[in-house]
């Protein structure tokens, strides 16, 4: 879920090869995150063993620190967020950009938190979505497509 503890900044130490800050990500597993990890966890072992299971390897990642190099199954999502206020949100609900309308962010990072599932169908259908509308409407008019 979207918290305040997690967020994107640029990094006051770490530059490019050109001078400009890097793009720094605070994130760790919040105690809620843990918590549904852990019951997910448990409720699978318990019909694994229910239907006959008997060598049950558990890797729960999320009992450690977030580690982006230790990955299981995580949809990384986030960074620049959809919705309907620019003074909450970096883009609109075509993905195109709120202060610069001939950018468009096509991809998981428009999501404020994961649905639960894996996102694809989602990115997919929002992506078309924004297609759809670069080809219908914005290249006839390039301007914003939504109105702040």
């Amino acid at each position: 879920m979207p918290m305040r503890e997690a967020y994107l900044d640029l990094d006051p130490n770490y530059k490019d090869r050109h001078g400009q800050p890097l793009l720094r990500l605070t994130f760790d597993w919040n105690q809620n995150d843990q918590r549904m990890a852990k019951f997910v966890t448990d409720r699978a072992i318990n019909i694994m063993k229910e239907v006959g299971g008997q060598h049950i390897v558990v890797d729960n990642q999320a009992e450690k620190s977030w580690n982006p190099y230790m990955q299981h199954s995580s949809h990384t999502i986030g960074g620049a967020v959809m919705g309907a206020d620019p003074s909450t949100s970096a883009l609109n609900t075509y993905l195109q950009s709120w202060d610069a309308h001939n950018l468009f962010v096509v991809g998981a990072s428009a999501f404020p938190n994961n649905g639960g599932y894996n996102p694809t169908v989602t990115v997919g259908a929002l992506a078309v979505r924004a297609a759809q509308a670069i080809h219908q409407k914005y290249i006839n008019n390039p301007a914003p497509l939504v109105g702040a």
